[in-house]
This record gives C-alpha cells, sequence and structure tokens, in this order.
C-alpha cells in the first residue's frame, strides 16, 4: 500500500553562528525543529541518538546544504540510513565542518595577537621619537637659553606630550578591546576544539581526536616506543541493539565509557572511534601494565548489569574483546594500531570476552 503520509516540512528562518556554529534558535524553535526532525528519524534504520538526531536537526532546520543534498539523495532513493550510514554523515558533514570551525578560528586569534603586536610596535616608535624630542630640547635649551628659545622648546614639548597622550590612550582602548577578542577567542576556540575531538553520545574522544593525540605523541621525544595501544570491541552488539533496542544499546555504550574513564590516569586517552569500539592510548605504559590495564576494564564491563526504563528490561552480562600492541621504535600509529586490531581479531576468534596480544 503506498504510504499518503505527507513529508515532515523544513523549517525557514533558523540560523547558526558562522564562527562557532552554535545553533541560535530558541526553546520555541528547537521544539518545532524537534516535531520536524523525529518523523525523519523514525524512518531511518539508524538509532535515535546525538548523531542521528543531529544529522536531521541540521537538516530540517536547513543549516547544512552539503548535508542536505546526501539526506535528500537518500530520500529520493528510498534508501534508509544504517548506524554506519549516520557516522559516516556525520563525520563528513559536521565533525569536519567543525573542524573547518576551529582552524578558521585559530586563524582569526593569530590574525588578532598579530595586529595588536603591531600596535605596540607603533607605540614604541612614538616612544621613541618623543625620547628623541626630549633630547633635542634638552639640546636646545643648553646651547640657547634666551625666553624665545625656552617657550619655543616648551612649546614643541608640549605639543609631543599631547600626542603622545592621545596615542597611549588610543594603545590602551585597542589593548583593552584586543584582550577582549583574544578572551572571547579563547573560548570560542577551547569550545569549538572540544566539540570537533569529542564522540557526542559518550563524551570521549572521537576517532580524530584519538588519532590527534596519538600523532602527538609520536611526534615528541617520547614517540610511540613503549606506547601500548587498546582497541576494544563490544560483543554480539547487534543483537543488543536487535533484542533492547537501540536506546539501551546507547546505555550499554555509555556504560562502558564510564568504565573507561575509571580505569585510565594521567595522560592516558580513551576514545571511541566507531559505532561499537573503542580505543585506549597508554604512553610508557609496559606489556603486563597495559594487559593489567585491560584485563581489569574487561572484568569490569563484565560485571555491568544494564536496566532499561521498564525493569523487564535487562541487558544481562556485557562483555568486550580486547587487542592489545606495543609501539616499537619508528612505528607509525596506523602500524601501532594495525598489530593491535590482529590481537583483537584472534580474541574473538579464540572465544571472546578476552584479551589479545600481537
Amino acid at each position: 500500500m503506498v504510504s499518503t503520509e505527507m513529508p515532515p516540512r523544513r523549517m525557514t528562518g533558523v540560523r547558526a553562528d558562522p564562527n562557532t556554529m552554535r545553533y541560535l534558535e530558541s526553546k520555541q524553535q528547537s521544539a518545532q525543529l524537534l516535531r520536524l526532525a523525529l518523523p525523519w528519524m523514525v524512518r531511518q534504520n539508524a538509532a535515535y541518538h546525538p548523531v542521528s538526531y543531529t544529522l536531521w536537526y541540521e537538516h530540517v532546520a536547513g543549516l547544512n546544504p552539503t548535508l542536505s543534498a546526501a539526506l535528500t539523495a537518500r530520500l529520493d532513493a528510498n534508501d534508509p540510513l544504517s548506524e554506519e550510514d549516520a557516522y559516516r554523515l556525520y563525520a563528513r558533514h559536521i565533525s569536519e565542518r567543525d573542524a573547518a570551525v576551529l582552524e578558521i578560528l585559530q586563524r582569526r586569534l593569530q590574525t588578532l595577537l598579530e595586529t595588536t603586536a603591531q600596535e605596540v610596535a607603533t607605540a614604541c616608535e612614538d616612544s621613541g621619537r618623543f625620547r628623541q624630542s626630549l633630547q633635542q630640547g634638552r639640546s636646545d635649551l643648553t646651547n640657547d637659553v634666551n625666553a624665545g628659545a625656552v617657550r619655543e622648546v616648551i612649546g614643541r614639548l608640549l605639543s609631543e606630550a599631547l600626542r603622545m597622550e592621545a596615542a597611549t590612550q588610543t594603545l590602551t582602548e585597542k589593548l583593552e578591546a584586543s584582550t577582549r577578542d583574544v578572551l572571547s577567542l579563547t573560548k570560542q576556540l577551547n569550545e569549538a576544539h572540544t566539540e570537533a575531538l569529542t564522540d557526542p553520545l559518550c563524551g570521549l574522544s572521537n576517532r580524530r581526536g584519538f588519532m590527534r593525540a596519538a600523532q602527538d605523541l609520536r611526534d615528541s621525544d617520547q614517540g610511540l616506543d613503549g606506547a601500548a595501544v587498546v582497541l576494544i570491541d563490544v560483543d554480539h552488539f547487534k543483537w543488543v541493539n536487535d533484542t533492547f533496542g537501540h536506546l539501551l544499546g546507547d546505555k550499554v555504550l555509555r556504560a562502558i565509557a564510564e568504565v573507561l574513564r575509571a580505569n585510565i590516569k594521567g595522560r592516558d586517552i580513551a576514545a571511541r572511534i566507531g559505532g561499537e569500539e573503542f580505543a585506549l592510548l597508554l604512553p610508557q605504559t609496559p606489556l603486563q601494565g597495559a594487559h593489567s590495564v585491560a584485563d581489569q576494564i574487561r572484568l569490569a564491563v563484565e560485571q555491568l548489569r544494564i536496566h532499561g526504563d521498564r525493569a523487564t528490561e535487562a541487558v544481562g552480562s556485557v562483555t568486550i574483546s580486547l587487542g592489545l600492541a606495543l609501539g616499537r621504535t619508528g612505528e607509525s600509529i596506523d602500524e601501532l594500531m594495525a598489530r593491535a586490531d590482529v590481537a583483537l581479531y584472534a580474541a574473538k576468534r579464540d572465544g571472546r570476552n578476552r584479551v589479545g596480544v600481537s
């Protein structure tokens, strides 16, 4: 039977701050966007999580033309979004845009600092000119001390003093304005940096954040030599989603993220790098210590008992498989992760709920 239901409408008049991509709509407008987005979401196979909602929110709000074009093509082809599709579109049309905003903010901050430095340099030049005027005045008074010469020197110095006072006042106002701009840009930069490198569902680093941290470590004097990477995959997660629904599946992912947070310290990085895939970066960690951390996490997850809103919704025991690899001298992060992936595959092949080592 052909459905006669009208498709959801698009909303006009909604805007976002182009500098930070913060949503600017009111509570009433956002409620209307929610009503418009939900009918699109129920037509998809992807779950109702923040990643999926953001896609349709920006689509119905008309905030993201390239994303809307991609979604419209899928709608025209009657091709519902899978979970993987949702994350892929989010990475391409939202995460990459957030990274671009981050770069723009960095350039703006650099330009502002360069402008401020130039203004200070100009003030220093004015100060040098004033010092020269004082020296010239002293020389003139030394050579000629008649009343006319004194009046001329005093007048010239007074004029220079007034010019310096005006220049100093202007510089003070510009520096105050620059200080406010720097503070504002720094705040926006920190927020954009956090949003671009953070997984919206679990609050951990996302793949981009993980790879950036790993690359920074490799580029440091320390390098990846002696650093451990642990790749983590939730066992039978598709069964969890199919049996209990995506909302409870998301709850499982957030609970595992909490376990990871509780078992890392210092410069360790925990990230969600895919749908049900997580990763740990443990700098300067011996193999035995990294294996102990991985197995501690495995046991903690096994002891989780995830319940839904209804008493009958209980996932029971959730397990994870882990692959561990220790960095080698001169090794790239891709090579290290590839070895950890081999170890993860071996752990799954050998029965799951265990730690594989490469």
